[in-house]
């Protein structure tokens, strides 16, 4: 069996007889050659020579029949609680065509699993990010703005999709041009990757200067580079702002890498890389009809340790409670942290146009525009959010129907 096998993801029509128990399709890169019982579980032999020890239950709750996975859903009908406690493998072969065969004792049951799906199973990592472009820093001097071409975009081109996605996962940012300037562009751009995650400021927001604003953004003041909506549990991944008219002198966009910038607090004073990671900080909405608050660090770790959220909205922070010698500290670490997110080696600047759209990583890149003159022009940017998880989903699905195409045209 080689890359010229047929394709084991199957179509609606093939889904009573699973081979595979999800929707993936897998080549066959390393035979399965050999299969040896071990105490426990098996031991799995492939032609490139690796070896895997494998307990019974890892393989007894991915068999893929119609009894363990429902045939439409491609999920499990089955808790590990059904199974039986005294589960054993009575024969384990490799079959003529390649894949694991195992007859299970006491039930009876005889499982077929195909050797791509093994292999691939046991070698990749638990990061859920394995598959996707790696995360780059940006540099200093930070990048030039680069525009990309929106309207094929827009226009449901899957190639360009597909480049734009990867630099906004890769990069953290990603710039759209040569946009219609129309307002349904927003919300369509960020449904091509997902739902929209609704905020007090509703589905779709403009963000312009308005005589009676209940936010910082709503007006002409400049705002320092920040993230949005730090008051929440969890901060939005995703945010698309796209400019539909910009007449008024001043407001230049300016974008920073925060995951970049906490990289070079952590390089310079580990002790305030430190506090900014582990001392819990309040922010509360400052608003007449709604009243967020949370807790939380400015550097946010996910379970694996990597740094996943920068949350910094500096004017949503409440007064902390804590003795002076924290207070001080923490003070101390935070000024500094800003301060290198004021350098201008570290930030991207550029204005906008009507027609041109930016959308970032919320939880890692900072966002902020100077000042502008509401009285010179008109300045109107429409904007919406969404997650950072529908990005990375949009993208293996992406990548899950070009191996599906590589597969047919073999």
């Amino acid at each position: 069996m080689g890359d010229n096998d047929p394709d084991y993801g199957q179509d609606d029509e093939t889904l009573d007889e699973l081979i595979i128990p999800d929707f993936e399709c897998y080549g066959v890169e390393h035979a399965l050659t050999q299969v040896v019982l071990c105490e426990g579980g098996l031991t799995l032999v492939f032609d490139d020579h690796s070896s895997h020890r494998v307990p019974h239950l890892w393989l007894r709750e991915f068999s893929p029949d119609a009894g363990t996975f429902h045939t439409q859903t491609r999920e499990q009908r089955i808790a590990l609680t059904d199974l039986p406690e005294d589960l054993t493998v009575s024969d384990a072969r490799v079959a003529p065509d390649g894949f694991l065969e195992i007859q299970w004792h006491p039930e009876g049951l005889n499982s077929r699993y195909h050797p791509g799906w093994l292999y691939t199973s046991l070698c990749r990592s638990n990061d859920p990010l394995e598959a996707l472009p790696a995360r780059n820093l940006w540099p200093q001097p930070a990048p030039l703005p680069h525009w990309q071409d929106g309207a094929a975009v827009y226009a449901g081109d899957v190639e360009a999709l597909r480049v734009w996605l990867e630099t906004l996962h890769r990069d953290g940012v990603s710039l759209l041009g040569g946009l219609p300037a129309d307002p349904a562009v927003i919300p369509g751009i960020a449904e091509l990757i997902g739902p929209i995650r609704p905020s007090n400021f509703g589905d779709v927001f403009e963000v312009q200067s308005l005589p009676s604003s209940n936010s910082n953004a709503y007006t002409a003041i400049a705002l320092g580079v920040h993230s949005d909506l730090a008051t929440r549990e969890y901060v939005p991944g995703l945010q698309f702002l796209f400019c539909l008219q910009n007449s008024a002198t001043g407001g230049e966009s300016l974008l920073v890498d925060g995951f970049a910038v906490a990289e070079q607090l952590r390089n310079e004073c580990p002790e305030f890389f430190e506090v900014l990671a582990t001392l819990a900080i309040p922010f509360g909405t400052k608003d007449r009809q709604f009243d967020h608050r949370f807790c939380a660090p400015v550097l946010e770790h996910d379970g694996s340790g990597q740094l996943s959220t920068v949350r910094h909205t500096y004017w949503l922070r409440s007064p902390m409670h804590a003795d002076f010698d924290t207070l001080t500290t923490f003070y101390a670490a935070y000024r500094r942290f800003q301060t290198l997110c004021n350098d201008p080696d570290n930030q991207m600047r550029f204005r906008l146009s009507p027609g041109q759209l930016m959308a970032f990583d919320n939880r890692r890149v900072l966002h902020g525009r100077d000042s502008f003159d509401a009285e010179s022009g008109a300045r109107l940017l429409r904007g919406c959010y969404g997650e950072r998880e529908e990005l990375e989903s949009r993208l293996r699905i992406l990548y899950r129907a070009e191996r599906a195409r590589r597969q047919q045209s073999a």
